[in-house]
């Protein structure tokens, strides 16, 4: 029989390697963004702008499924994830992972692209 302890992942990042390997994704990521808004400065480009409403768009779907059982009990102004269930609960924050950079993204091009 498989006892609770079995259920449990043994998955293990170290703490060392991410401090090492963050700044390091974290300029890449900066570098694209910077690389790309100015791409569409100089010619008009405006695929960030449909990669951010892309993103967002996915997130606000997902957001709406994991909100369902919610929606269905009538409880629509409840706030965070505390009363869903777990796959629902995970699709609120698989939301937000898209949500998030979708916000960010739109707010760099607003303030560079003018």
């Amino acid at each position: 029989m498989n006892s609770p302890k079995d259920k449990e992942s043994d998955w293990y990042f170290p703490p060392d390697l991410a401090a090492v390997l963050a700044p390091m994704l974290a300029g890449v990521i900066f570098l694209y963004l910077f690389c790309g808004i100015s791409w569409a400065r100089s010619f008009g480009d405006t695929s960030l702008l449909r990669l951010a409403l892309i993103l967002g768009g996915v997130g606000v779907v997902l957001l709406f499924f994991a909100r369902l059982p919610l929606y269905r009990q009538r409880r629509l102004f409840t706030l965070g994830p505390r009363a869903l269930s777990g796959v629902h609960r995970k699709l609120y924050y698989a939301a937000y992972v898209f949500i998030i950079p979708s916000v960010l993204l739109l707010g760099i091009l607003v303030l560079f692209v003018r």
